[in-house]
């Protein structure tokens, strides 16, 4: 059984989403919601691998773990029915490395990749510093999800030679159905579009639903598809820094190892080892990851809808992120950031997602119920101090207006 309610404190132990940089200290700091990582430690397995590999105590260089590949390609048949082949496999260092890998060995300066917006910032930051334009296919939010535009998706495509995605989808929550993706895919054929689809949070959906890999629609996808694959966001590695992105085409996978060798951005040895481990086995704590976010992501969207008059929150169908709309508080988006850490929380500005009101947050669920809680009550008093304080400002305008007439 996985204790998720133990108290671990990352302060002083090089996590960035807990730095007094970002965070502050002593009475100033805020409680961290915003990097992308859970609270929890790694599974047991994990840990016992890494502490055989560190005990060895030579770190020379390395080839990669000899069962890696086939472990990554096992994961995902077992939990997603992708029929992934461990000679598919390539590793790299993070998604975004892979992310930027793509970029250069598919297209020229100057080509078009296209993107769903709102999106994880790598995504146009990794398109734009390397000379490539960002085509945006905005999301249509209706009755508080997201929906795809896929009028707008099939006339962009056109233009385009990649087609970057997210699913699940950052920051939105989405979990792409069976049908939505079939959708893209076939625009993406039909106009020679490469599809590279980054599914980090792949293993973490909740109410029953099921992540459906672009790749597994059909061997015609599959070949035209690049899916970026990581133990990071479930197992809670990120740090390590290791990905394994499975590529059916093999002159695709070539040009990918080449750009890879290019620019130097291979994996090291523990990254690896804890892969590995996870993947073989990794089932049950991901199993009770799952129930336990899940049970969070309900507290915080009761808390939301019951004690914080102003936000409205989307219900999260995959990862441990809640996007949340703050356009009831009033305030203009370029004071948003300044009132949330006056409350005393840091969470992630919806702008830094290409989001075009700049009135969301995005908030990390992925950590202690208590932790969750806490800053969810200092959003809330921080909401009923501004209704006061603007309550107090219109009894003064009225008698204002009273005394002026």
């Amino acid at each position: 059984m996985y204790d998720f309610d133990r108290i671990i404190d990352r302060r002083g132990k090089n996590s960035a989403k807990w730095d007094e940089h970002f965070i502050g200290k002593g009475d100033k700091e805020l409680l961290p919601f915003w990097v992308a990582d859970t609270d929890f430690s790694a599974p047991e397995c994990v840990q016992q691998a890494l502490l055989s590999c560190v005990q060895h105590n030579i770190y020379g260089y390395t080839t990669p773990p000899s069962g890696c590949a086939q472990a990554a390609a096992d994961w995902q048949k077992r939990r997603h029915g992708f029929e992934a082949q461990a000679d598919w496999a390539v590793f790299i260092a993070g998604i975004d490395a892979a992310l930027a890998a793509c970029v250069c060995a598919f297209t020229e300066p100057g080509d078009t990749v296209l993107l769903q917006t709102p999106v994880y910032a790598p995504f146009f930051e990794t398109v734009e510093k390397n000379g490539r334009r960002v085509l945006e296919n905005p999301m249509r939010l209706i009755n508080g999800r997201y929906e795809p535009d896929f009028d707008d998706f099939a006339r962009k495509a056109k233009e385009a030679k990649i087609w970057m995605f997210c699913n699940p989808q950052n920051p939105s929550a989405r979990c792409f159905t069976g049908d939505e993706l079939l959708r893209f895919a076939q625009i993406c054929l039909e106009n020679d579009v490469l599809i590279v689809s980054d599914e980090i949070h792949a293993d973490i959906v909740f109410d029953k639903r099921h992540h459906i890999p672009i790749a597994s629609l059909s061997p015609e996808i599959c070949k035209r598809t690049i899916t970026c694959t990581s133990a990071s966001k479930t197992f809670s590695v990120a740090g390590l820094a290791a990905s394994v992105i499975f590529i059916a085409d093999e002159k695709l996978r070539r040009h990918f190892e080449e750009e890879k060798e290019r620019c130097c951005i291979n994996t090291n040895i523990l990254g690896l080892v804890a892969m590995e481990a996870a993947y073989r086995g990794g089932d049950y704590y991901a199993d009770a990851l799952i129930a336990y976010l899940q049970e969070n992501r309900d507290f915080a969207l009761d808390y939301i809808g019951r004690e914080i008059t102003g936000l409205r929150a989307l219900k999260p169908e995959a990862t441990f992120l809640m996007w949340i709309d703050c356009s009831g508080l009033g305030l203009p988006s370029e004071k948003l950031e300044d009132f949330f850490c006056s409350a005393g929380v840091r969470l992630s500005m919806g702008s830094t997602y290409r989001e075009p009101t700049g009135q969301f947050v995005r908030l990390n669920f992925g950590c202690r119920r208590a932790v969750l809680q806490e800053g969810l009550s200092r959003i809330a008093e921080a909401v009923n101090g501004l209704k006061r304080s603007n309550n107090h400002r219109k009894d003064y305008d009225i008698m204002y207006m009273c005394w002026k007439h």
